[in-house]
């Protein structure tokens, strides 16, 4: 089986497992967060192991980074008005914009973004995956009329406005990717684990959607307040 069949077999199992739990909420979806913590914090362990000074330090930065991510997720997700639909906004813009950018990566190629952090990275793959964010999410609030961010923005009911939003969190989204691979890089890794097959590590999986869910939740509640 190949490296994508592998990818691509693992977003036919795990897509609509989380996409669930987020749906159902409750004790399901905190356990989610539960293990996705857990795990991402298993995994980071192994991203700390860089420098015996830094060791200790870079653990408690992972302890933060992600707790406050996934804090994020559980306040979308129960204390802000569609909560619900936010939270499914910010995680399908996420993962259009992986496909994306592995797609038109694959197919285009070209000059690479970053080789000394992240050789595969192209231009063209980042190109892609925001233009697919930004297609995704323009759709969802054609599909969802005025969409969710409509409690929260007024003018949000203008696809022009989502496709922006799409825009900027693919590119969000690939600062947390990145920043996940200098790490990877500084210790000697290729992968963060092998959790799931054709992807690599959770965090692997989830880099992108860590920073966009925390950027995400934050500009959220500062518009909240500011109404």
């Amino acid at each position: 089986m190949t490296t994508l069949q592998k990818r691509i077999l693992s977003a036919i199992v795990l897509a609509p497992i989380v996409v669930a739990a987020v749906w159902y909420g409750g004790v399901v979806f905190y356990g989610l967060m539960a293990a996705v913590f857990a795990i991402s914090m298993y995994e980071w362990r192994g991203l700390s192991r860089i420098d015996g000074r830094m060791q200790y330090g870079l653990l408690l930065v992972g302890a933060v980074y992600m707790g406050v991510a996934c804090l994020a997720a559980v306040w979308l997700r129960d204390h802000v008005q569609s909560g619900l639909y936010l939270l499914l906004y910010v995680m399908f813009a996420i993962w259009a914009c992986d496909s994306g950018a592995y797609a038109a990566g694959k197919t285009f190629g070209g000059p690479k973004m970053a080789p000394k952090i992240s050789p595969n990275k192209t231009w063209a793959g980042l190109i892609g995956g925001c233009l697919a964010s930004a297609i995704v999410v323009t759709g969802l609030t054609a599909f969802c009329k005025d969409g969710p961010l409509g409690v929260i923005v007024p003018v949000s009911h203008t696809y022009f406005v989502h496709f922006i939003i799409g825009l900027v969190l693919a590119v969000i989204g690939q600062i947390g990717d990145l920043l996940i691979s200098i790490l990877k890089r500084r210790a000697g890794l290729k992968d963060t684990g092998n959790i799931i097959p054709g992807h690599g590590g959770l965090l692997d999986r989830i880099d992108a959607l860590l920073l966009a869910l925390i950027v995400f939740a934050s500009i959220i509640y500062i518009l909240e307040h500011m109404q």
